[in-house]
């Protein structure tokens, strides 16, 4: 029996236990802890710095390839899967020069020798992988995304579709698709880009509490509205790909204690949560601080998140799409800054964007006035 045959066994198991008068069966699952570990695939050895570090290993290890290397390299995969955990490959189709695989060109099988040898690739490895193709494309700064050219939402569903269908041809039932977006800030409609339930497994969401300039928002603040708008166009288990909070301008430990012991509770259909333990223009990492790395360590060892491989992988679809309970949004408790530290930063921004033109003025008003005082002592001394 095939992997994906025995987890169809699983899921009608499941679905016979709702139709019984158990639809709560599925929300009772744990939340899995994944995370992103930079260069774990040239040094497997950080993987287990960093379970150390934050007391469990993670149960999803996310990485990125591009369209110029092989996606799933055995010797990383054997990595993986000897520690437990399940592998999720962001497959990014441009290469290191910057040069963008076009969504068009992708759907019209332009580059169907590559993929073909990817899918067999994933094939003959046989264990579970996730795959999530050309994330974050409802945002502007990837070259797949929305205003790049060759992009929009109808080359993107065609894209996605065909890969799908060459993977299925070539027999890599083993790949599980996760289609994902970034958060919805206001101007990043995602919906459009979905490629529909058929052709997906898992739906994700990235977000982060960026601090800084960008500003310091809750977890739920970041993801509720992104989260119910996905719950009620799709079944399908939700996960969040990409998050962490930066430490400036809040209180970091504060925001990752709310988020893990109070707010996540309310996201009924997350089943996994990947940490994105890096720095990118803020601080992302769970260590960034000791104080940061208490709260983490403390939040995760709650029993909610123990899931593991096994509980993702046995993770079915068993609900129908519809609107969820809205996500009660906090309004204190998560590290932001008082209104009063708020308004002393947003002055200090406005006043620092119009100091410097002053001082340049002032620098070259000085200048000015230093060479015509040295000019009519020169004058003065010629003259005597």
């Amino acid at each position: 029996m095939s992997w994906r045959r025995g987890r169809r066994v699983v899921v009608l198991v499941v679905a016979l236990g709702a139709l019984a008068g158990a639809p709560a069966m599925a929300m009772a699952a744990p939340i899995a802890i994944g995370a992103y570990v930079p260069d774990f695939w040239e040094d497997p050895s950080l993987i287990d710095d960093y379970a150390t570090e934050v007391g469990q290993m993670p149960a999803i290890l996310l990485s990125y390839k591009r369209w110029d290397v092989r996606p799933f390299y055995p010797p990383e995969l054997r990595q993986i899967d000897r520690r437990g955990a399940l592998p999720m490959v962001s497959w990014e189709p441009w290469n290191t020069a910057g040069d963008s695989f076009r969504l068009g060109r992708i759907a019209a099988g332009r580059f169907d020798a590559y993929i073909r040898r990817s899918a067999r690739e994933a094939r003959a490895w046989g264990k579970p992988i996730m795959l999530r193709f050309a994330h974050e494309m409802n945002g502007d700064w990837e070259p797949w995304g929305r205003g790049a050219l060759g992009a929009g939402s109808r080359n993107y569903v065609a894209a996605w579709r065909h890969l799908v269908t060459v993977f299925r041809e070539e027999g890599a039932d083993n790949v599980l698709w996760v289609w994902c977006a970034n958060v919805n800030t206001g101007k990043l409609p995602f919906m459009q880009f979905y490629p529909g339930d058929e052709w997906v497994d898992w739906v994700g969401l990235d977000g982060f509490n960026w601090g800084n300039s960008i500003g310091w928002r809750s977890f739920s603040e970041v993801f509720a509205g992104s989260y119910e708008a996905l719950a009620a166009e799709t079944s399908k288990p939700i996960l969040i790909a990409e998050t962490g909070s930066g430490e400036e301008d809040g209180d970091k430990a504060a925001w990752v204690t709310s988020a893990l012991l109070r707010e996540l509770a309310d996201f009924e259909l997350v089943r996994a949560v990947v940490w994105f333990n890096s720095v990118d223009r803020s601080d992302f990492r769970v260590a960034s601080s000791p104080s940061a790395l208490a709260a983490f360590r403390e939040g995760i060892a709650l029993p909610r998140y123990s899931g593991g491989r096994a509980e993702l992988l046995a993770t079915p679809p068993v609900r129908v799409a519809g609107p969820v309970a809205a996500i009660p949004i906090p309004s204190g408790g998560y590290g932001a800054p008082s209104w009063l530290e708020e308004l002393w930063r947003k002055l200090g921004d406005r006043l620092g964007a119009a100091l410097w033109p002053l001082i340049g003025l002032l620098a070259a008003g000085l200048i000015a006035i230093v060479v015509t005082v040295t000019r009519r002592r020169r004058t003065v001394s010629a003259g005597a």
